[in-house]
């Protein structure tokens, strides 16, 4: 990356970022072209290209610079608990603006290869593994059943975030991410789970 780190350069890399997430939240990846971003930023577009090889690694660095963390896992009394709030965050995320974003990359992932492989390698992947490694816990603290299949778990639970995201099929809010966190539970959960303790979550 190089000179992007030098205070010079910091602020033109931000505006770029910033100009990135908001054309592309409010008008879809496919109708922002590079040159589009780069007026709106001040910068010129070989600056652009000097640091980012496409416009689908470009909109993947906003996205999670800028609200990548909104739908970090929180701090909870147990690894259950946490990913109980996570469920709620990424509903609220989804809800908002930025599920219109998600929903735009998703769609034009469909027929773009390069963004397609940038969502999932560097949006879906990570947060997968945040799952699995909070699941993981959850399983040594007796909250969740010990011959649970992580990966199929990841898809019960998440995926029918995504359905409803992108088809629309019922709503997304806080009532339906409790209905499916207890419905995930009663299939996964052990009867410990109402009393676990704190076990502490590393890499």
């Amino acid at each position: 990356m190089g000179e992007i780190g030098r205070p010079r350069s910091q602020a033109a890399h931000d505006a770029v970022l910033k100009a990135a997430l908001k054309m592309v939240t409010k008008r879809g990846f496919r109708a922002v072209s590079v040159n589009e971003i780069a007026a709106e930023a001040g910068v010129g577009k070989m600056t652009i290209y000097r640091h980012w090889p496409n416009k689908a690694a470009l909109v993947m660095d906003s996205l999670l610079v800028l609200i990548g963390s909104e739908t970090d896992f929180p701090e909870a009394r147990s690894a259950v608990e946490s990913l109980r709030g996570q469920l709620e965050l990424q509903v609220a995320f989804f809800r908002s603006s930025r599920g219109n974003l998600i929903r735009s990359l998703v769609a034009e992932a469909q027929s773009d290869p390069e963004l397609a492989v940038a969502f999932r390698e560097r949006w879906l992947n990570p947060r997968r593994a945040g799952v699995r490694q909070i699941m993981q816990a959850a399983m040594a603290e007796g909250s969740l059943r010990s011959d649970l299949d992580i990966d199929a778990a990841i898809d019960l639970l998440y995926g029918s975030l995504y359905y409803r995201l992108l088809v629309g099929s019922g709503a997304l809010d806080e009532r339906f991410s409790d209905h499916i966190y207890r419905q995930f539970l009663k299939g996964h959960g052990t009867s410990a789970q109402s009393r676990t303790r704190r076990v502490p979550i590393t890499d």
